[in-house]
């Protein structure tokens, strides 16, 4: 099932979720809890929010490993409706979802920007005029309003000014694409993109030294025209793929968990690498580390990776075709409906930042 990327989903009994990918089970939209009440589970590992007259823990998969892993733990006990078990993942994998019949309402990003850009300027807050002169910016580009979409605190409207990010969404990747391809060239004097200090504080913050060098980070993220600030408010751009352009279909493929794996190979194509699930195909893969499970059928040595897909936006444009890049995640073996069984590399599930994956997997581009 499709369902965009980027909405915000409230529950019945008081959560907030972001929509978490554009395909789906039939019965259930994939979700990241955002804000999650607290009166049936508080951590003072997480951040409290004050939203809809409720006090609420925000969810960081960031935050101290330990309490996480404690909070999640609670959450599954609390809340085992919007734990999700994946029937095609052959192994442990941690999803969350909303049940369709939980849904108390769904924010969608396209629907509220058109609202926000039609209204008059004057009445329009200081966080307001700057998100409207930002996307005026951004329809320069040839894009139309409905293109795009405005999500997270803005659209939900609990946002702090100067201090809320702008959060838009692109909806079609050629339509992502073409913007990135305008914000290389395009200038507003509003306009900043991060600097080495900007990036390097994203670095500290998401323990990124654990696995690159500064120089490396620098290297692989400072390329990006998806972040950057307009009039000192930092903006992160996201993509949402259409229904008739989505890279895999939920239900045609099965996943067998074989093992953790390094691999390497270079980029033939990242046409996919803007979205979430994001995906690098690669050819000429060699592993060069590795530990299968006990019960895995094939060498390492003889296994042929031809994808590298990753759940954190962190990776997205990270590599473009005929680089090398080398990551470090779960190994899967892919069965299709369809097609011939394939391999491929997977970064960034949740449950990877409850254990020691949360300091080893990655990918970066080999230099």
């Amino acid at each position: 099932m499709h369902f965009y990327e980027s909405s915000i989903i409230t529950t019945k009994d008081g959560l907030h979720c972001q929509v978490y990918g554009n395909e789906h089970p039939v019965n259930s939209i994939l979700v990241k809890p955002k804000y999650i009440p607290t009166d049936k589970l508080s951590s003072d590992s997480l951040h409290y929010r004050f939203i809809s007259g409720k006090k609420m823990n925000r969810l960081n998969l960031w935050t101290d490993k330990e309490g996480l892993k404690e909070y999640i733990s609670g959450f599954k006990n609390k809340y085992p409706q919007y734990v999700f078990n994946s029937p095609l993942h052959k192994g442990y994998r941690l999803f969350f979802g909303v049940p369709i019949d939980s849904i108390e309402r769904v924010y969608f990003p396209r629907t509220g920007l058109a609202e926000l850009m039609s209204m008059p300027e004057g009445s329009l807050d200081e966080h307001l005029k700057n998100v409207h002169e930002f996307v005026k910016f951004l329809l320069k580009s040839g894009l139309r309003i409905k293109d795009l979409g405005l999500t997270y605190s803005t659209l939900m409207g609990h946002y702090l000014s100067n201090i809320s990010d702008i959060n838009i969404v692109v909806y079609g990747k050629d339509n992502y694409w073409k913007l990135m391809d305008y914000l290389k060239t395009a200038e507003h004097p509003l306009l900043q993109w991060k600097t080495k200090g900007d990036w390097l504080d994203f670095y500290k913050k998401r323990n990124r030294f654990a696995i690159f060098s500064e120089e490396q980070f620098l290297h692989d993220m400072s390329r990006k025209k998806s972040e950057g600030f307009f009039n000192d408010t930092l903006f992160v751009i996201f993509a949402a793929e259409k229904e008739e352009e989505v890279w895999f279909k939920w239900g045609n493929e099965e996943y067998i968990q074989m093992g953790n794996v390094t691999v390497e190979g270079t980029v033939t194509d990242n046409f996919n690498s803007i979205v979430r699930p994001g995906c690098y195909d690669i050819n000429e893969s060699r592993v060069i580390d590795g530990d299968l499970n006990s019960d895995a059928d094939i060498a390492l040595g003889d296994i042929n990776v031809s994808k590298v897909v990753f759940y954190s936006r962190d990776y997205c444009m990270l590599a473009y075709p005929g680089e090398k890049i080398v990551s470090c995640g779960v190994l899967e073996k892919v069965e299709p409906s369809e097609g011939e069984p394939y391999y491929r590399v997977v970064v960034g599930y949740f449950d990877a930042y409850t254990n020691e994956r949360r300091e080893k997997e990655f990918i970066k581009t080999v230099r």
